[in-house]
């Protein structure tokens, strides 16, 4: 069953996405920044970021220490906020990469008549894909230990062969060695970075 859904998300973000595509350019804008960052533009050129810009497919965006940022994920309109020192790149597929770090991603609810969509992310040997009212978090350690923690709806993630369902209110861990431990309730540490950063 979970091989199906899968199967299913796939396909609907798929299909998302070749529709997104061929209406609107894929690309970060950046709403809010306290602190700093930097980014790696495409073609090589880097420099500080400012509030209101908005940066193409292969844009790696990075935080400072004791910094912070919001970027709107379009055309989706999501919302994916930066912790200090993380690091992320909206790849040519279409799929934001955590690099490093811990992410919040979520789609706010839209006006009438328009949806929210399946977001695609992935950290190292993991695969999300969430579903279009999922609020969750992403976190890479430097070791290369993946977290990842749902506040609302649910993601499914893949890891090798493994595809795994995470419902509200719980987290897996993904282990260098592809390991998968849980879903299990959110441990108390995964909660206090929700309440210190979360985009609920």
């Amino acid at each position: 069953m979970k091989v199906a859904w899968t199967g299913i998300w796939s396909l609907v973000a798929s299909l998302i996405l070749l529709v997104a595509a061929q209406t609107q350019e894929f690309s970060l804008k950046v709403l809010e920044l306290k602190g700093s960052a930097e980014v790696r533009l495409p073609d090589g050129e880097q420099r500080r970021v400012r509030v209101n810009e908005q940066f193409p497919v292969g844009t790696v965006v990075r935080t400072g220490t004791k910094s912070m940022i919001i970027l709107e994920w379009l055309p989706y309109k999501a919302r994916v906020k930066l912790a200090p020192e993380t690091e992320v790149q909206l790849m040519p597929t279409r799929v934001l990469s955590l690099q490093s770090g811990r992410i919040w991603v979520g789609t706010p609810p839209p006006p009438m008549g328009e949806r929210r969509f399946p977001l695609p992310v992935q950290c190292k040997q993991v695969q999300i894909v969430s579903s279009p009212d999922a609020i969750f978090s992403v976190a890479c350690q430097p070791d290369g230990t993946v977290t990842i923690s749902v506040d609302q709806g649910s993601v499914v993630a893949s890891v090798g062969e493994s595809i795994i369902t995470v419902p509200k209110l719980r987290m897996i861990v993904v282990t260098p060695q592809n390991e998968v431990i849980g879903p299990m309730p959110l441990t108390k540490n995964e909660q206090l970075m929700w309440d210190m950063g979360g985009v609920r």
